[in-house]
């Protein structure tokens, strides 16, 4: 049997028994919270608490997607209030939509100029994330950025 690996948590009252993932409450008549101290005592140190990764927002507001762009220096600020104010494409996004087939750059123009959100699982997301060359986890990021926004 393997020495158990603990965590500590978020709020002081309980560890992570990363193994099976239950909590333990700090209560010295707890058999498990026994086990926890006696691994401690054997010079064993619990790991820092992790806070689970923020969840990816589904969709984000044409604002934050723009600001987004901005704060990352995709494009300007100025194109970025163009955008949200007029649906004014910016350049890096007008030369996305120029690399698709014509079968679907329109929809994508009308996309990018008059939508109100954007979503992430969207096609168009996905095409802007492989054109600037963006892994999954980078488009994700993004996301929850804009989302913070």
């Amino acid at each position: 049997m393997s020495t158990p690996d603990y965590r500590m948590t978020k709020d002081e009252h309980s560890v992570l028994r990363v193994a099976d993932n239950t909590v333990i409450p700090t209560d010295e008549r707890n058999i498990d919270y026994v086990a926890y101290l006696r691994w401690v005592e054997a010079g064993n140190t619990p790991a820092p608490y992790k806070a689970p990764p923020v969840p990816v927002p589904a969709s984000i507001s044409d604002r934050q997607f723009f600001q987004q762009l901005a704060v990352d220096g995709i494009v300007t600020q100025a194109e970025a209030l163009a955008a949200v104010k007029t649906g004014d494409i910016p350049a890096a996004l007008a030369g996305i939509l120029d690399a698709l087939p014509d079968d679907q750059r329109f929809a994508a123009e009308m996309l990018l100029s008059g939508a109100t959100s954007f979503e992430r699982a969207h096609p168009l997301s996905i095409a802007i994330g492989v054109a600037r060359g963006m892994s999954d986890a980078e488009v994700d990021g993004f996301f929850r950025a804009a989302a913070a926004l």
